[in-house]
């Protein structure tokens, strides 16, 4: 939550939806430079763009990085249809107009991806550019079936892919996860992500690692000081966190999207880690058939959390892209 993660730049706002918003704003420094809109996945917080704040907060930029409906000091209903898309993107353009912020560039991460496909659908005004770290555009109005995409994923890797959903999806998922946070921690934030080849992707594979309470090594590329930080700020919270997936297994904003087309006007960056066997085939042509002007990059690491690992080369691509040099 912002006033764990950044005290100094910690704010909250009670929505008109009644849901309250914890999170870290900084206004821009530098006259004329634009405010980054930066949404984070799971299982994470505003917390997990620490290195972009402060990066982009010395340029002069402004910075506004929320924790999303769920996490951190941000309201947790338990309500379903709290967690529709165009719900939870028209609350993040009314936090935007309480900082009487017009446009932003807006970065998504992992889940947070799907979030700002919605902005990109239902607010394109707003946005100056779209960044997508990881994850790809999510075409609005897909039925998602678990089981098809595990096939799918099994077909084309090897492996399936998205079991853990499923555990995810399960009514103890929460629980089990708070009680083996150190566990969970370890193996999602992991010095070796094939690790996810074995222990994440397969069905059952995660809750038989979190069960038996294993640990992976630390890794490197965050502190003790910022683990012990995110255990905090996510601590007895992961079940508010699932409804995300909860919401997706459900498929509760088909109806909402069926009538929208699929395109970004906007600039829009894509970056990937290094190729892995984790990696779906075709990102970069899925990403090019819905934004003709897309650059896509590789950060040097093979991990899931570029923002971490590869945190100043990731910085620079964003910043080259924001002042229109890539």
């Amino acid at each position: 939550m912002a006033c764990i993660a950044f005290p100094h730049l910690a704010r909250r706002h009670i929505l008109s939806t009644s849901h309250t918003y914890s999170y870290a704003y900084h206004p821009p420094s530098t006259p004329f430079l634009p405010t980054l809109l930066f949404l984070h996945g799971f299982p994470s917080s505003c917390y997990d763009w620490r290195h972009q704040i402060q990066f982009f907060a010395r340029q002069g930029y402004g910075v506004l990085a929320p924790d999303l409906l769920g996490y951190g000091g941000t309201s947790k209903p338990t309500d379903l249809n709290e967690y529709r898309s165009k719900k939870m993107a028209a609350e993040i353009i009314e936090l935007l107009d309480h900082e009487s912020i017009d446009k932003v560039h807006a970065v998504g991460h992992d889940t947070g991806c799907t979030l700002l496909s919605r902005l990109a659908d239902y607010f394109p005004s707003r946005l100056l550019s779209c960044s997508f770290l990881d994850v790809p555009y999510s075409k609005p109005g897909q039925r998602f079936d678990l089981a098809m995409v595990n096939s799918m994923t099994k077909q084309f890797l090897g492996f399936e892919r998205f079991g853990y959903i499923g555990f995810f999806v399960g009514d103890d998922a929460g629980r089990v996860l708070d009680q083996h946070s150190e566990s969970f921690f370890t193996l999602f934030y992991s010095e070796n992500p094939n690790l996810w080849i074995e222990h994440v992707g397969p069905t059952g594979a995660m809750e038989d690692w979190l069960v038996q309470d294993k640990k992976a090594s630390a890794a490197s590329y965050i502190s003790k000081t910022e683990r012990d930080t995110h255990q905090e700020i996510l601590r007895n919270s992961h079940s508010s966190a699932l409804k995300w997936y909860d919401a997706l297994v459900e498929n509760i904003n088909e109806e909402d999207e069926k009538d929208i087309s699929p395109e970004l006007a906007m600039p829009v960056l894509m970056v990937c880690s290094q190729p892995s066997r984790l990696e779906l085939p075709g990102v970069e042509e899925q990403m090019r058939q819905v934004a003709s002007g897309l650059t896509f990059r590789r950060v040097g690491t093979a991990g899931h959390w570029v923002q971490l690992e590869a945190r100043d080369e990731l910085n620079e691509i964003l910043k080259a892209f924001f002042e229109g040099k890539d």
